[in-house]
């Protein structure tokens, strides 16, 4: 398949459509299998230095399996030019270690709904990040209606938690944010970096630089024995690796060919898959609100890809 029959495809809305909902049901796949992991391995709630450690393991390990599949699938070249390396240092830095390390320190600080609420701020920060960097990527009153829903229904699938702490601490809801915002700052940078190289290369880059950060952090904080594994939890491991390499080659191949603000709505399938998913592995109840939900983000789907095709910058 050439360069232009793949831009096609990968332009192709009911294409788009399908893999991002696959991508995001991957992702949202990691809410209960997480949850199955800590239990496995006996890693109390509040110990954030061996989660973080778990992490870097995790896209070490899902570094290694999409350097596999580039190399002996696609048969692609393993070298990147020598000017986007740094590049993918930093994408590394952002979208791996910085994202996680204060996603789990914030939510040390802070409640699980309040956690997920402000974790769908990254799609909104995206369009605004994107609309900034890129003149097309327009932000139409539709696009902002879509989006509003879209967050809504975020809201709405994690009301049954429990209440939203509207208080805010820097520590709590400051680095959620900040975890939030850098890891939105990641898909314009893979985006540029997926223009000059191989999608699937661009991810493994940066999940290997990310991992060796999350380990050194994970095993400063709670020492590099702090998370012994069985053959069970690293079965467990071995998925949540393979989910994670998947879904963001993915999605990196999607930010190739598309405008980031436009498919950013997607990700708020994230938390509605994660839900309906803990019900089917953790026998958690679902309520009318779950399908709400769901009805809510198929519609900003939907309100936002009304917009005309325009043309897709960097390409």
């Amino acid at each position: 398949m050439t360069e232009n029959q793949i831009r096609q495809r990968l332009q192709h809305k009911p294409v788009v459509l399908a893999l991002s909902a696959f991508a995001c049901l991957l992702w949202g796949s990691a809410y209960p299998f997480l949850k199955i992991s800590y239990e496995m391995l006996q890693l109390p709630a509040g110990d954030w230095g061996a989660k973080v450690l778990f992490a870097g393991y995790r896209f070490l390990l899902a570094s290694l399996l999409l350097f596999l599949v580039t190399r002996f699938g696609l048969r692609e070249s393993l070298k990147v030019p020598t000017a986007l390396l740094p590049w993918t240092v930093v994408l590394g830095l952002l979208q791996t270690a910085l994202q996680y390390f204060f996603f789990y320190n914030g939510l040390a600080y802070s409640t699980g709904i309040t956690g997920s609420v402000i974790g769908a701020t990254g799609s909104l920060f995206v369009v605004i990040i994107s609309r900034m960097y890129y003149r097309t990527d327009l932000l139409t009153a539709e696009k902002v209606f879509g989006l509003l829903v879209g967050f809504a229904g975020v809201v709405v699938v994690n009301l049954p938690k429990g209440d939203i702490d509207l208080s805010f601490t820097f520590l709590g809801e400051g680095f959620l944010l900040i975890s939030s915002l850098v890891g939105a700052f990641g898909n314009i940078i893979a985006k540029e970096l997926a223009v000059k190289a191989h999608p699937f290369l661009v991810t493994a880059y940066q999940m290997l630089f990310g991992s060796m950060l999350l380990l050194l952090t994970g095993s400063i904080a709670a020492g590099s024995g702090s998370v012994v594994f069985h053959w069970k939890s690293a079965l467990m491991l071995l998925y949540l690796a393979f989910a994670s390499a998947t879904a963001f080659a993915i999605w990196y191949s999607i930010l190739k060919y598309n405008k980031p603000g436009e498919v950013a709505v997607y990700r708020f399938l994230v938390p509605v898959w994660g839900t309906l998913l803990s019900a089917l592995f953790l026998r958690e109840a679902i309520g009318l609100n779950t399908l709400v939900a769901l009805a809510m983000v198929s519609a900003s789907i939907a309100i936002v890809n009304r917009s005309r095709p325009e043309a897709v910058l960097g390409n």
